[in-house]
Order: C-alpha cells, then sequence, then structure tokens
C-alpha cells in the first residue's frame, strides 16, 4: 500500500470522526418505536431540533452531515422518510466539498416515504405526500406530490389548537376549489 494513500484515508476518516458516535445513534432512532426518544437521538447525533418534534421509526435524517439539517417547531416525519442536507461536489481539482442545508420549516408533516435532497427548504405547514421527492424548495402552506414533488393544492387556513385540547396538534386541510 501506498503511504499518500493510507494518510489520504486517515484524514478522510478524521474528518468524518463524528461518525463513530453519530451511526450507532441513527441505528438506534431507526429501530425505536417512540417519536419523542427518536427525535431526542437525532438531537444528539446534530440535527436541529425544535420543540414537539415527533420523528417515526425507519427514517434516515442526514446520514453523513446530521448537522446540516434542521427542523423547526412541531415538525413530523412519518416512517421510512429520507432527508440528504450533504451533498459532495469535487470542483476541477476533485478537493471541495459543499453542506447544502436541508431546512423543514413549523408545522410541517413529512409523510411516508417521501424523500428530501440537500439544500431543500420545505416552508411553514406544509404537507409532503407520501412518497415524493423534493428536488426544490417548497412555499409555505402547500402539499406536494408527486416524483419530482409538484404542488397540488394550497392550504387555506390553521386553526389554533385550543389551550385545554388533549390532542397535541391538528392539521387540518381545506380544498381551495
Amino acid at each position: 500500500m501506498n503511504i499518500n494513500y493510507v494518510s489520504h484515508v486517515l484524514s478522510h476518516v478524521w474528518k468524518r470522526k463524528h461518525i463513530l458516535y453519530t451511526y450507532p445513534l441513527s441505528k438506534l432512532a431507526m429501530i425505536s418505536p417512540f417519536v419523542g426518544t427518536n427525535a431526542f437521538l437525532h438531537k444528539l447525533r446534530g440535527v436541529t431540533v425544535g420543540k414537539e418534534v415527533k420523528i417515526a421509526h425507519d427514517v434516515i435524517i442526514g446520514p453523513v452531515e446530521p448537522t446540516s439539517i434542521i427542523l423547526e417547531d412541531y415538525v413530523t416525519i412519518s416512517p421510512r422518510a429520507v432527508i440528504f442536507g450533504h451533498h459532495t461536489s469535487p470542483d476541477v481539482q476533485g478537493k471541495t466539498e459543499s453542506v447544502n442545508p436541508t431546512i423543514i420549516r413549523e408545522g410541517t408533516w413529512i409523510c411516508i416515504g417521501a424523500t428530501l435532497m440537500p439544500g431543500v427548504t420545505v416552508g411553514k405547514f406544509c404537507v409532503i405526500g407520501a412518497g415524493a421527492v423534493v428536488t426544490k424548495d417548497v412555499p409555505d402552506f402547500t402539499l406536494v406530490m408527486g416524483n419530482p414533488a409538484q404542488p397540488v393544492r394550497t392550504l387555506k387556513k390553521i386553526y389554533k389548537i385550543p389551550e385545554d385540547a388533549t390532542l397535541d396538534r391538528v392539521l387540518v386541510l381545506e380544498d381551495s376549489k
């Protein structure tokens, strides 16, 4: 083996040393049935997690750079969703790397099997449909579906939850017709 190759590999591993502790936390969050615990485990990995964030089991969030994912308050993520926040783009010499944060704004629901690509910002109170692949920013109050995800409907109203309500949150969709 070439000594330059070995030093290159060791240098790469050292830059990614956080993977040594984030990988087990990620795997634990994938099998845990407790949505609050999953959010806490992802927060320990470096994901920015707001209050009352619910993350189901079998969710992949920022496998390489968890610190590039921002989940604001009241975000709900259903099973088998995948959220990427890292994109490696070599320059002419192949040495640069870019980290494009993925931001999910307040009150957004990401349905089962949805995929969010790096650098995407999902607006407030959006719904990302089941199996959607989000490659572009999503404006506030929008329902998107498909591959690639396209706006289907604008969400009209947000209903306040009474202080004495027993549910954690309510999402009401109103048809724009």
